[in-house]
């Protein structure tokens, strides 16, 4: 063999033991997919998780904004990503089929647990904020009616009394609301009352529809900051009949298995997302424009969880 081929040979050997090299790194550092649904506090907190894995040098993608509920679970099972933020409420009742647990402990405990023996899920941390359903009415209107629990609106409306603008108990809802079996249906049968008419309408929405009169009634989700802005009320559920929506990243074991020091950089970030927190950021991409990418990029260099 000429030294030329040899040279050649060789060469080809070497290009190609490098390209093996690089795809066995490629290989050992899996890229870490994050995702979330579409309202603005899992946004947030989709960047929230992103920026912190980054800042300790791992590998991320970003699939944030994929849509409801199912869509973002089924995309968690099946692989397409590998962590999202998930509320225990929520899981509790649409994935395990449990019946509503009030007790904020109870309600991590019995998910945790059942989801990591099924599906290979871990839940990390919980949050102190409980992000949970609620029926607001405009502040004056309550006040004006004695209304502050959902026992007070069903004796209102059971009685026949005259509704605030627009003179009918409407109420504005999201679709996944209107769904679920914690949502609408089941609301009005366990307080025993039914509005007039109620109306389905994007997320997010409902808070303008309840503020400008539209509707005598809204739903909502308690951290959200325009119920301030707005100058709504929260009606109490004095019969507990919502679960508690306390917040968790849900990730896979096998990328945690990869990434064990996931569990360390985001458990402290949940344990200092309160509701006070929360609704500081949220408002400041409802209220103040600022995209859920800066206000995650903010908060968590202000608290000194990333450089």
């Amino acid at each position: 063999m000429s030294i030329k081929r040899i040279l050649t040979v060789s060469l080809t050997i070497m290009l190609l033991a490098g390209l093996l090299f690089v795809v066995g790194c490629e290989e050992d550092e899996p890229t870490v997919t994050v995702g979330s649904k579409e309202f603005t506090e899992q946004l947030v907190l989709g960047q929230i998780a992103l920026y912190a894995l980054e800042d300790a040098g791992i590998p991320v993608e970003d699939e944030t904004n994929l849509g409801g509920t199912v869509i973002a679970r089924e995309a968690l099972e099946r692989g397409d990503i590998n962590m999202y933020w998930e509320y225990t409420g929520t899981a509790l009742v649409e994935f395990m089929g449990a019946d509503v647990i009030t007790d904020p402990e109870e309600a991590y405990d019995t998910i945790s647990e059942w989801d990591l023996e099924e599906n290979d899920l871990v839940w990390l941390e919980k949050t102190p904020f409980n992000n949970t359903y609620t029926i607001m009415m405009r502040q004056e209107d309550a006040e004006e009616m004695d209304i502050y629990t959902l026992s007070d609106l069903a004796e209102a409306i059971n009685e026949g009394r005259e509704a605030p603008e627009p003179g009918e108990w409407t109420f504005a809802t999201d679709h996944e609301y209107e769904a679920r079996d914690d949502g609408l249906d089941e609301v009005q049968r366990h307080y025993g009352f039914e509005f007039d008419d109620y109306e389905v309408m994007d997320l997010g929405i409902t808070y303008g529809a309840l503020n400008d009169g539209s509707h005598a009634t809204a739903m909502g989700f308690a951290t959200d900051a325009r119920i301030a802005e707005f100058n709504l009320i929260n009606l109490e559920d004095d019969q507990e009949f919502h679960p508690v929506y306390n917040c968790s990243p849900v990730v896979r074991q096998d990328i945690l298995d990869e990434y064990p020091e996931i569990e360390d950089i985001l458990n402290p970030i949940a344990l200092a997302l309160t509701p006070e927190v929360m609704s500081s950021l949220n408002m400041k991409v409802d209220m103040e424009d600022m995209t859920p990418s800066e206000v995650a990029e903010e908060w968590l260099r202000e608290e000194g969880f990333i450089e």
